[in-house]
């Protein structure tokens, strides 16, 4: 029984903040950036590597700020790619944001 209870040892609460502190948090909003409104489309690009490399992609939706691709493969990517996405008016310099699968989300940085 020694053993369970050094094993086991109950944890110890943690301390909890005023009442009066934790009405503020609830209460206070938090500054939060609107997401700016993207326009759906599905129109093909391509964003080409560095090294040259060009991977074809489908646009999904787009802002003045970023773009999100969907490719047939699940392959990584470098930070920066250039962009080409003439039928929604984008081209130039892309930094890779976020990654999921075969899906990215890009900020447009040179254009």
């Amino acid at each position: 029984m020694k053993l369970l209870n050094r094993l086991f040892k109950p944890l110890k609460p943690e301390p909890e903040a005023p009442a009066a502190a934790r009405v503020e948090q609830m209460v206070i909003p938090t500054k939060e950036r609107p997401r700016p409104v993207r326009a759906s489309v599905y129109r093909e690009a391509n964003i080409v590597y560095e090294s040259g490399y060009t991977r074809r992609g489908i646009v999904l939706d787009h802002s003045d700020s970023g773009v999100r691709l969907r490719f047939p493969t699940n392959e990584g990517m470098p930070e920066i790619v250039t962009l080409h996405a003439k039928g929604v008016g984008l081209q130039g310099l892309a930094r890779v944001v976020w990654q999921n699968g075969s899906e990215a989300g890009f900020e447009l940085v040179g254009i």
